[in-house]
């Protein structure tokens, strides 16, 4: 249920299998069923997934491109790099461990809006195969998708650590059998999953890969360095 200054609304939350809905009432009104609203900046779906998150953001964050194209054509291209990654990616990538998509098709739409900046920035509109990967590359811009996974290994590497205030005893438990072959020393056990809303959730999905780095960046004496070892920035 949700609130805001004149009206209710209330969304049901299934991960795709038939449920039955009932109708709420609040002050002798029938509440508004909705499929899909903004909390905190992210929209949620009644259906787990994030169609309508991924549109937004990139909708936001085509527009204010458009913006910096109408205003700096004319603009030095360090000047245009600074404009896009102060003014642009932060809409692609806000709170994206809340979020942060699997489907190839919602990675894909996040990654054209980086990959029409480029040619932007670049002002190198060639059509030839592999012209954009060779931008990216030499802008030395890591894709969205491996940029929202460090984004995430570094928010549990906080809660590891005790820098935020999430209790990490209630979500990372380590892994206490022998003999288990392990990438590092750090590893923890991973929740079971039986649908892909939670198997690509937060924790699971997080905790999965950061069993998987290597023991000098697991045990990184300080963010900025678990940061530089993940070669993120």
């Amino acid at each position: 249920m949700r609130f805001n200054s004149s009206k209710c609304y209330v969304m049901h939350i299934s991960s795709g299998r038939s449920t039955t809905h009932f109708n709420y009432k609040l002050g002798g009104q029938t509440l508004q069923t909705v499929h899909s609203y903004p909390y905190l900046g992210i929209h949620l779906q009644d259906n787990l997934k994030w169609d309508t998150q991924v549109a937004h953001a990139t909708t936001k964050a085509s527009r204010v491109l458009g913006l910096i194209k109408r205003n700096l054509s004319n603009c030095t291209e360090q000047l245009k790099v600074t404009a896009y990654t102060s003014l642009v990616r932060p809409h692609l990538e806000y709170a994206t461990p809340a979020w942060d998509p699997h489907l190839q098709k919602h990675c894909s739409q996040l990654e054209r809006v980086q990959r029409n900046a480029a040619r932007f920035v670049t002002h190198n509109y060639s059509k030839t195969e592999g012209t954009v990967t060779k931008l990216l590359h030499d802008l030395h811009w890591t894709s969205l998708q491996n940029r929202r996974s460090a984004s995430r290994l570094t928010l549990l590497y906080k809660i590891n650590q005790n820098l935020i205030d999430i209790p990490k005893e209630n979500f990372l438990k380590p892994v206490t059998l022998q003999g288990l072959r392990r990438m590092n020393t750090q590893n923890f056990q991973q929740p079971a999953c039986r649908i892909n809303a939670y198997k690509y959730s937060f924790f699971p999905r997080t905790i999965k890969e950061c069993n998987m780095l290597p023991e000098g960046t697991v045990n990184a004496s300080s963010i900025n360095s678990f940061k530089h070892n993940l070669h993120f920035d």
